[in-house]
């Protein structure tokens, strides 16, 4: 069976997400982006609230489909366009709401996001080269079963749902603001196609701090200084586990937990744990930081 990670959804796709985490006040990961999304949105506010519920009431009215090409397509089936704060307002078309929601509340914190994802795909792809899809699924700790050909996924329903899956196979995308159970989604248009299965990844206190700060903590950035935490960034450009970093840097097991702390803080480093350890990768940013600036153009004579 073919089993596939894709990077990301993309902006549109989590900003449909995102109106459940924005209608809800649970989710402490989160709040600092409610709370600066909300401010934002001003009188539009009541609107996103409004289609978060439908969703939430009919989830099926959310659709997420993999083209030919293999772009991500998000879309809404069955929904009203929003209506108007005032009489003097025309309604908003749906498509353009959403893009201008993405745009507003996504867009500005997406290379941050787009980070995290990257490095929550490269941790899991590790753990699907070691250990199979069955240990991939054991660490997304989601409830999720897979007995060949069938794949038993866990529902807000009395009953979790079984999939049998086809020749195509199943590809697995991560997504930050997704919330409860995993979400499967199936391209009635194209049965032939991979399913996409929606999985939800939700950041530690610290990594939420990072990434709804739009700039860069010079507190974080200070900490990096020093040989040491160099020294563990190098040695991050491949996934380790915490001993396997002790070793690599020659410090001990403690002290090599404590610097990936610091750097996962900074937004560098993400962790993935499992039942037995903890694995750290270089996120997309760490890996900027390690390459520096481009080189300048050489300069033009006169």
């Amino acid at each position: 069976m073919n089993f596939r990670l894709h990077r990301s959804l993309g902006p549109v796709p989590e900003s449909l997400f995102a109106l459940g985490v924005l209608h809800r006040n649970n989710d402490d990961a989160f709040s600092e982006w409610r709370k600066t999304v909300k401010v934002r949105q001003g009188r539009r506010l009541h609107q996103l609230l409004s289609l978060a519920e439908s969703l939430a009431a009919s989830p099926g009215l959310l659709s997420i489909t993999l083209s030919a090409s293999g772009k991500v397509r998000a879309g809404v089936s069955g929904l009203p366009s929003p209506q108007a704060p005032s009489a003097q307002a025309s309604p908003t078309p749906l498509p353009a709401f959403l893009r201008e929601f993405a745009e507003e509340a996504i867009q500005p914190y997406w290379p941050r996001i787009h980070s995290f994802l990257e490095s929550e795909r490269e941790a899991s792809g590790r753990l699907m080269f070691t250990g199979g899809m069955h240990e991939l699924f054991r660490a997304m700790d989601q409830g999720i079963r897979w007995q060949p050909p069938v794949l038993t996924i866990p529902s807000d329903r009395a009953r979790p749902a079984e999939v049998r899956l086809r020749g195509s196979g199943l590809l697995l995308a991560p997504s930050l603001f997704l919330s409860g159970p995993p979400r499967l989604f199936l391209d009635e248009a194209a049965p032939e196609r991979a399913p996409i299965l929606v999985y939800p990844v939700h950041p530690d206190p610290m990594m939420a701090s990072a990434l709804w700060n739009l700039t860069q903590p010079k507190q974080s950035l200070s900490a990096l200084v020093g040989s040491t935490r160099s020294a563990v960034l190098q040695a991050l450009t491949e996934s380790r586990t915490t001993t396997e970093l002790a070793q690599y840097v020659g410090v001990s097991a403690g002290s090599a937990s404590q610097h990936a702390s610091v750097l996962r803080n900074a937004g560098l480093v993400s962790t993935t744990r499992t039942r037995t350890c903890a694995i750290h990768t270089l996120t997309p940013l760490g890996e900027a930081l390690l390459k520096g600036p481009p080189p300048e153009p050489p300069a033009h004579p006169g």
